[in-house]
């Protein structure tokens, strides 16, 4: 659409210093015998204005000898005189296709990093590119770099796409940037300069990466390089089974359990009941003593009957 318009705009500028070339006299392309007729030009000024061309306007005939501001203001004023539309074209020429400010989109953050490796730094090292968006993203000329120690800053190249949604992981023989042990940061820069992302960590821990999980950072042992983070969730400490212990019972659990009249106080001794003689037996007893004594009053009987005969 900018294209079109700025044909539309050449096309009308060129119809209408076309019109007006019928009338005026361009100072940039008329012959001498025309050049004269312009006021303050004579033979000897057309002869060197013919030689200072060309001219981007018509202030600019103020570089022939004797032409000052008043006498510019004068071929101004008498409406002869104009600048071509050759140099009218290259004055605006530039304007028009001027390119539209580069926007960069947001989205592209740093999303992991492996700081110290459980093998060798030099070449396990790397770092995370993560592509928040829906839509492919170039990151020609976008750059990261580290902030602590001898610091290093790598370019990407043309070219570097991520795509949507997508990872880049960069290796440290790739980026030649050193993630210090003891503690570093990465700042991501857009190509004009403004840092659009930045991450800080205090001493690495050997072995895990450093995660974003949402707008927070977090050490873990699970590396995902290339996907998405996987945070794995903390052990909970099971207490041991009590099954099988018997817990200290309180006074009152006890007197639930057991009759109050066999509880003691404190400190006390609960005596012993005193046994009681079961009925039946008193009865069987008292049974057996009465018939012995009935069976010896009729022996005693019977031999007196015998003694008396």
């Amino acid at each position: 659409m900018k294209n079109l318009s700025s044909v539309v705009v050449l096309l009308f500028l060129f119809a209408w210093t076309a019109a007006a070339a019928a009338d005026k006299i361009d100072v940039n392309t008329a012959p001498l015998e025309d050049l004269v007729k312009i006021i303050h030009i004579g033979e000897v000024r057309a002869k060197e204005l013919i030689s200072l061309r060309p001219f981007s306007s018509l202030d600019d005939l103020a570089r022939i000898k004797g032409i000052g501001q008043a006498k510019v203001e004068d071929i101004k004023n008498e409406g002869l005189a104009w600048v071509g539309h050759e140099e009218k074209l290259a004055e605006i020429k530039p304007q028009l296709e001027k390119p539209e400010p580069v926007t960069y989109p947001p989205g592209i953050v740093i999303n992991e990093i492996l700081p110290s490796p459980e093998g060798p730094d030099e070449t396990e090292e790397w770092i995370e590119i993560f592509n928040q968006n829906n839509f492919e993203v170039n990151l020609a000329g976008w750059q990261i770099t580290d902030t602590e120690g001898a610091t290093k800053t790598y370019t990407f190249p043309r070219e570097t796409q991520i795509g949507p949604e997508g990872f880049l992981v960069l290796s440290r023989p790739t980026s030649k940037i050193t993630l210090n042990n003891s503690g570093d940061g990465l700042n991501l820069i857009q190509p004009d300069g403004k840092i659009t992302d930045k991450v800080n960590y205090e001493k690495a821990i050997r072995g895990q990466s450093y995660n974003r999980v949402d707008s927070k950072w977090t050490w873990s042992n699970a590396l995902t390089p290339g996907s998405t983070n996987t945070i794995p969730a903390p052990i909970k400490e099971i207490e041991p089974s009590r099954e099988g212990i018997k817990a200290p019972v309180s006074e009152e659990e006890v007197e639930e359990v057991l009759p109050k009249r066999g509880l003691a106080a404190l400190g006390e001794q609960i005596p012993k009941e005193t046994a009681s003689f079961p009925p039946f037996l008193a009865a069987l007893f008292v049974a057996i003593f009465s018939g012995t004594i009935i069976l010896t009053l009729k022996k005693r009987v019977k031999n007196l009957d015998l003694l008396e005969k």
